[in-house]
This record gives structure tokens, C-alpha cells and sequence, in this order.
């Protein structure tokens, strides 16, 4: 599968220290994937003086990036080519392996010593494995998932989850505050996905809580965005009510006020909590309220909705009957 000739597989990456740089500009980055936080995250590195190359199967998201500066390749194998960073954010293991692994893909054709990025929210071994894989032939690749969702992307926010080597944490965190706020070095390869699916877990277990618990208030007499305010306020204060409100009405500038479009898919979202029960099965670890809340996503799937942010549960929720 790996064409790179045994020089560089033999070549001690302890050399690399020359490929760092003392800002979080100045990268030839390649970067694949511009969806609802993808495109946003490419908008943020062009503005701090990366070099932006992106590739992306969907045309219209690929004028925006040109229009913002980037250029615009036609194959990962050219997004890779020459590159100081390589930069992943997909929708699941299955892409991400293919875009790496795959004939003319990123670990085929990235220079010796890039550093190889992933982004999105995967399968802790599979990005282990891949970690591993890379390092044997002269690849520098890390696993840095990101939490703050849509709204982080667009304010340059987002919170990144690192699983590298101690080695490449300083690289990182020189280059991925270009479109984040804070950067937490996770531990070894594949920890960066761990905390990711065990964040996303409790989120989803969190909007299903937050949707019973406005559906109770609406019932029982009690004005949503009164109950926003006094939930701010209180011991059940989270992201979920006070951020990102599935109520529609109740927050601006988030997916329930724009009839659940943007932000992060359902279907996504059922996809963390499956990962969170294999891993959790791995360990023979029982994760009962994970498997209840993905009960209500997959319902929310069945009503076709599988592309609207998963705060659509609310609606789901509010409807049910005792």
C-alpha cells in the first residue's frame, strides 16, 4: 500500500525539530473536508497567513474556499504533495482510512516529516493504528478532534483534543490555535479520540435532558426562554440549554433558529454514540443512559431527519406521549 522507499521509513524523526515554527501562520497546509465546520476552520487558517490547498467532493463549498483565498485542488494526492500540514475533518473511520491509506492518498504522497492532522471524531484504535502506521515511514500523525461545534468554528473557537507523541505536541499547538482557542495534549495516539466520543456522549445524553426538561416546562405552564434564564443560574446549567437551545425562539444564531440546519447532523451524532459503545463493550463496561439516547436519535432518524442537528431530538421529545 506505502510506495516511500526505505530511506525514509529508516529515518529518525528526532530531526524534525526543523519543520516547527513559532506561529500558527506560515504553514503550506492541505486541507480536506470543508463541511458545516470544515469550511469555517479554512476561512480562519487563511486569515492567520496559512497557505491553504483544499480538496472536497462538493463544488459550491469548494468555490467559497477559493473565494477566500485557498486554491483549489482536483485529487487528495495533490492536496497532500509538498505539504507542511496534511488536515482531515470527514464524516467517519471509513473516510478518513481511505483518504490516508488509499491508492494516491495523503500517507502515499505527503513529505517526509508532515505533519499529518486529523480532525474528525473516529475510531480510537483505527487512529492508533494509523499513528503507527505512519510513523514507519517518516510521517509525524496526530489525531486532534474538535469540540465547540459549528458556532466554534465560525468565531475561530474551537477546542482541540491531541494525541500524539510528547514530540509533536509543540508543532501543534504552535500551528491549531489558526482556528482554535485552546489545544489539550490528550496523551499517546488515539486519546485525542477517546476524549472526543466521551465528550460527545455526554452531550447527546445532555440535549435529550435538556429537551425533556423544557417539553416538562412548556406542559406545565412555564415560559421557555423564562426557563433558559433561571437553568443559567442553576445547578442544571450546561452548553446544551444555555448555548445552544434546542427550543426554537429561545436563542439566536443556533440550529433550532434556523429550523435545524447547520450545527451537527443527528446522524452524526448517533455515529459518536456508536463509538462510544464499542468502546465501551471493548472494556465490558455498561453505558445505559449512551444506549437510551441513541434510542432517541435513531427514532429521529426514522422521521427522516437524520441531517438536522441533533438538537432536533426536542422535537421528537415534546411530542411523546406517557
Amino acid at each position: 500500500m506505502f510506495n516511500r522507499s526505505a530511506h525514509f521509513a529508516s529515518k529518525r524523526l528526532s530531526t524534525l525539530s526543523k519543520a516547527a515554527f513559532s506561529s500558527c501562520g506560515g504553514r503550506d497546509v492541505g486541507f480536506i473536508g470543508l463541511g458545516n465546520m470544515g469550511i469555517h476552520m479554512v476561512r480562519h487558517c487563511i486569515n492567520n497567513g496559512n497557505n491553504l490547498t483544499v480538496f472536497d467532493v462538493n463544488e459550491k463549498v469548494l468555490q467559497q474556499a477559493e473565494q477566500m483565498g485557498a486554491k483549489v485542488a482536483t485529487s487528495v494526492k495533490e492536496v497532500a504533495q509538498g505539504r507542511d500540514v496534511v488536515m482531515t475533518i470527514v464524516p467517519n473511520t471509513e473516510i478518513v482510512q481511505e483518504l490516508r491509506l488509499g491508492t494516491d492518498g495523503i500517507f502515499e504522497n505527503a513529505r517526509e516529516g508532515a505533519l499529518i492532522i486529523d480532525s474528525s471524531t473516529i475510531s480510537p484504535t483505527a487512529s492508533a493504528e494509523m499513528s503507527e502506521h505512519g510513523e514507519k515511514i517518516g510521517l509525524r500523525v496526530v489525531d486532534a478532534p474538535v469540540c465547540g461545534a459549528q458556532p466554534g468554528a465560525m468565531a475561530g473557537t474551537l477546542t482541540f483534543l491531541v494525541g500524539c507523541k510528547d514530540e509533536y505536541f509543540e508543532d501543534c499547538k504552535s500551528f491549531l490555535p489558526s482556528m482554535g482557542k485552546k489545544i489539550y495534549h490528550t496523551g499517546a495516539p488515539g486519546t485525542g479520540q477517546v476524549a472526543k466520543i466521551c465528550n460527545n456522549l455526554m452531550l447527546a445524553i445532555q440535549m435529550v435532558a435538556v429537551s425533556e426538561g423544557i417539553s416538562l416546562g412548556e406542559k406545565l405552564g412555564l415560559d421557555p426562554k423564562i426557563l433558559e434564564q433561571v437553568i443559567g443560574d442553576s445547578t442544571a446549567a450546561c452548553w446544551a440549554m444555555n448555548l445552544y437551545n434546542p427550543k426554537p425562539g429561545v436563542k439566536e444564531n443556533v440550529p433550532s433558529a434556523n429550523e435545524y440546519n447547520g450545527g451537527f447532523a443527528t446522524s452524526l451524532m448517533k455515529k459518536d454514540l456508536n463509538l462510544a459503545l464499542d468502546g465501551a463493550s471493548s472494556v465490558d463496561l455498561h453505558l445505559g443512559f449512551v444506549s437510551k439516547a441513541k434510542e432517541y436519535l435513531t427514532e429521529v432518524e426514522k422521521l427522516g431527519k437524520g441531517e438536522k442537528d441533533f438538537g432536533y431530538v426536542y422535537q421528537y421529545v415534546k411530542d411523546l406521549k406517557s
